[in-house]
This record gives structure tokens, sequence and C-alpha cells, in this order.
């Protein structure tokens, strides 16, 4: 939420700190420091309250409380990502319901691998450690971090839990070819896809509005044949997790693979929607969405 808080010392720092302090502590604090970031950041701020505004009806006090409950579930997302890359097995500890496992357990079973996408809503990195823990052999598609060292860093930690890290973007060629190696491989490939970088989205409607959307499983399913299957871990009323992965979205072949990128990408997208909408709290998009 700025870059005061998204450094390689920052995070060091604050893995440090979670070691020392019991999760009910981190709590109390992380959110001061989340509204510190959030008030200097007024960039962020005004994307987020641009963002929020398309998905939901609320005005007036009870958007700025929505604001305010995003920044709040943001902070001590972060707090419990340091919680558990410190402690991994914390993760299990902090989970109270986990449903839908049967979804990708089946998908793995066809042998064509899982595109699992998600978004930038709830805790995704603890979903990645929750499907690590349980065996399941997992590939994380990435951006460069701000620093390279915060990238390896990163991906130190992953691999810790026996998760590979494919990053993407300029200098990375080659990213597509390991993906479709890790599908063929019958991996779960996990993507964040409602915040595509530059030149891998294509026009979607989301919220009644235009904006672009990650081609990569759509693409990737033309190639593969895998299956696409949403999953998320989101923060409960008890302060704990809820993990589910819905049934596989169905995609359709065309005869013209750009008509067929475009309706499937569009079919993510308005799955995307139904849940977003349902949790604007936990949508945590601090850049513009849709451009003006």
């Amino acid at each position: 939420m700025g870059k005061m808080f998204y450094s390689l010392g920052a995070f060091k720092a604050g893995l440090a700190l979670a070691r020392l302090l019991p999760r009910s502590m981190a709590h109390a604090i992380a959110p001061v420091l989340g509204r510190i970031g959030y008030w200097h950041n007024h960039a962020g701020r005004k994307a987020l309250r641009t963002n929020l505004a398309r998905v939901t009806d609320r005005i007036g006090e009870e958007f700025d409380k929505l604001c305010a409950s995003n920044v709040t579930h943001f902070s001590r997302m972060i707090a419990d990502y340091l919680l558990c890359a410190g402690k991994h097995n914390l993760a299990l500890e902090l989970l109270e319901e986990w449903r839908g496992i049967e979804n990708l357990e089946s998908a793995l079973a066809l042998g064509k691998g899982v595109i699992l996408v998600t978004a930038h809503l709830g805790n995704w990195e603890l979903g990645a450690t929750l499907l690590a823990l349980r065996g399941l052999p997992m590939s994380i598609i990435t951006l460069e971090e701000p620093t390279s060292e915060l990238t390896r860093w990163r991906e130190e930690h992953r691999r810790q839990l026996g998760i590979k890290t494919i990053t993407v973007g300029p200098g990375h060629d080659f990213a597509f070819v390991e993906m479709i190696q890790a599908l063929r491989r019958n991996e779960i490939l996990a993507m964040l896809v409602d915040r595509p970088y530059a030149g891998t989205g294509i026009p979607v409607t989301l919220f009644g509005n235009a904006t672009d959307f990650s081609t990569g499983p759509a693409l990737l399913w033309q190639h593969t044949g895998a299956a696409v299957v949403p999953a998320f871990v989101l923060r409960n009323p008890r302060g704990r997790y809820i993990s589910f992965a819905d049934p596989t979205i169905e995609l359709v072949a065309n005869s013209d693979p750009r008509i067929a990128l475009q309706e499937n990408t569009q079919r993510v997208a308005t799955y995307f929607e139904s849940i977003i909408r349902e949790h604007p709290e936990q949508w945590f998009n601090y850049v513009p969405i849709w451009n003006a």
C-alpha cells in the first residue's frame, strides 16, 4: 500500500516482529500501520475508492466504512502472511473450513494439470501454502517484485514449502513454455487474473464496464485442455479463514481461436464478478482496475 511498506527491509522487519508477537497483538498493530500507508498514498487511496465504487451501491458513510474495512482486512492479511512465513503449520491452525478440495482432486485426476485462478481477494498466498502442505504439486505465476532481492526472498520462502515460482514479464520469454510444462506434469498452476500485466489482457465487461482481464487461463486451456478451477481463501467474521475451490469453469472451443479466447476470458471474469460482489471488503486492488 505504498513503497515504504513494500520492500525487502519492510518484509524482513515484519517477519522478525511476527516471530515475537502473538497474533492478537499483530492484528492490533497491523491496521494502524495500514491506515498510515493508506493516508500517505494518495494514488492508492483514490484507486481503491474508485474501484469499490464500481462494485457496490454503498454511498456516503457506509462507503467510507467499506473502504476502511478493506484497509483493515488487507493489513491483517499481510500480518497473517508474515506469521505463516515464520511458522508454516500456522496456516492449518488458522483454517476453520476447507471445502471443494474434491474439485481440485477430481480435476487433477484427469491428468492434464489444473489452472487455479484466483484474484487479489482474501489471502491468496495462504491458499498456496495450504495446498502445498497438503502435498499437492504447485507452481505460482508471478511478476517480478519491485527489487530483485525481494523477488529472491519470496521465491525462497515458497521453495521451502515445495512451491515453484514461474516469473513472467519482460526478460522472461520462456515463461509460457514453463507453464505448459508444469501442466503436462499434472501440476497445479496458480495465477492471479484480475490485474494482468501489460500486453497480456483483453477487454471484458466487469461490473458493467470494460476492463482488461488476463487471457492466461483461456490461452493455456487452448494449448493443454487443463481444467480451470477458481479457488479462494477468505477471512471470516471470527478472524479465521475459509478456503474453497469451486467446480471447473466450463470453457468453449471455437474454430476461430481469437473468438474462443475472448468468450472464455469473459466467462472467467463473469465468475469473478460474483465473488468480488460478495466480498468487496477483501478485494485488495490499490491500483486502477478501470481506465477513465
